[in-house]
């Protein structure tokens, strides 16, 4: 198998040799899926980018992702992906929270005493919603513009490989540790330890008679303390554990699990390939190349070579015949993150009279681009 046979041709052979991709139906073993013996299958179909410039056969068939999101249910489903008018929304959205912030700035003036005429709060609100209207006008017609359908369509030819020998799926959910302790700050510390002991922590720091004791308010009285010697510029960042201690308490963090988000799903395939005659050669040459060439990105002629046409992108079924296997989690359009090949994958560099390997490994990384949730979950994800 040579590159000429790929019709990918090299350096001034191009120009002769065009734009096709010879692509069809590719199986290894052959029979795979049609043998009563190899019934069982993992059938890759990678969906085309719609400006690639390589004549690859495709469907009009979009892939899986987008059938999934049909109807405007999830993001990335149609040309405005926000809803109806969400332009309009968006400058109304816009305009209000300029004003209110506005309005902060504003009181936070006040609180300085930098600004003696309240009135100015009123005329600086009317200045942030001005320019939040300006923003929301822009922003609205921004996101009307933008179109986060896959730019891709099926490919009429599709590879179909033996089941390997090992199928996992890893679902994973991202939490974050969450001190409320923190994210309730000074508030938390009045609304839990009571205004007059802060009050009353204060005054006897600032009176020099801090006696810590064993009052249910000693921690609150350290606190206090701390943020009173804190503002003396005189001691380091742990004085509020020293204070602590010296109390004989310690802040308890009052750590919440929130939850982020959930990762996309990846999926790790592993092939060995041992031809058997010289067509499997070929056939074993020809998988790997079509994996990497539909893996890698174009470089479009316009554009000067500042752009790339992104990679296709894989619908991934696991097969039982011509059926898709029922018993096993069904797959939405994935992502080829990596492929690693060894060619000497027998443990040593070993290669029939031709060069061909007698055994190569294939390792595929893929990944889900869509987020998995709860409806996915039911229709068989």
């Amino acid at each position: 198998m040579s590159i000429i046979d790929l019709k990918i041709a090299r350096g001034p052979n191009k120009l002769f040799e065009g734009t096709n991709f010879d692509f069809k139906d590719l199986r290894f073993p052959p029979g795979v899926g049609n043998n009563p013996r190899l019934l069982h299958s993992i059938k890759f179909t990678p969906t085309v980018q719609n400006k690639s410039s390589y004549n690859v056969t495709k469907t009009t068939g979009p892939s899986a992702a987008d059938v999934n999101r049909a109807g405007g249910a999830q993001l990335g489903s149609n040309t405005d992906p926000f809803g109806v008018g969400s332009a309009l929304g968006i400058t109304a959205g816009l305009t209000a929270i300029g004003g209110i912030a506005a309005i902060g700035e504003a009181v936070n003036d006040l609180s300085k005493g930098d600004i003696g005429d309240v009135a100015k709060v009123g005329i600086n609100a009317a200045g942030g919603i001005a320019a939040g209207g300006l923003k929301g006008a822009l922003a609205g017609g921004i996101i009307s513009a933008i179109d986060l359908t896959r730019k891709t369509r099926r490919a009429a030819g599709s590879i179909t490989l033996y089941m390997p020998d090992t199928v996992t799926q890893t679902q994973v959910a991202n939490y974050d540790a969450v001190s409320m302790t923190e994210a309730f700050g000074d508030a938390g510390l009045i609304a839990q330890a009571g205004g007059t002991v802060i009050k009353s922590a204060i005054a006897a720091a600032e009176s020099d008679s801090i006696n810590f004791g064993q009052t249910p308010g000693s921690g609150a009285i350290a606190e206090a303390g701390a943020k009173v010697a804190g503002a003396t510029g005189a001691f380091g960042g742990n004085i509020e554990k020293a204070l602590l201690f010296s109390a004989g308490v310690a802040k308890n963090p009052q750590v919440e699990l929130l939850f982020e988000n959930i990762a996309n799903r990846e999926f790790l395939f592993d092939f060995k390939f041992v031809p058997r005659n010289p067509q499997e050669s070929k056939d074993i040459i020809k998988i790997i190349q079509t994996f990497r060439f539909f893996a890698a990105p174009e470089i479009p002629t316009l554009g000067k070579g500042r752009y790339f046409i992104p990679p296709s992108e894989f619908d991934i079924q696991f097969m039982v015949g011509n059926k898709i296997n029922p018993n096993l989690p069904l797959i939405s359009t994935c992502v080829l993150e990596g492929i690693d090949v060894n060619y000497g994958s027998a443990g040593q560099w070993t290669a029939f009279f031709d060069g061909m390997p007698v055994e190569i490994s294939m390792q595929l990384r893929f990944k889900e681009v869509e987020i998995l949730h709860k409806e996915l979950i039911q229709q068989g994800y």
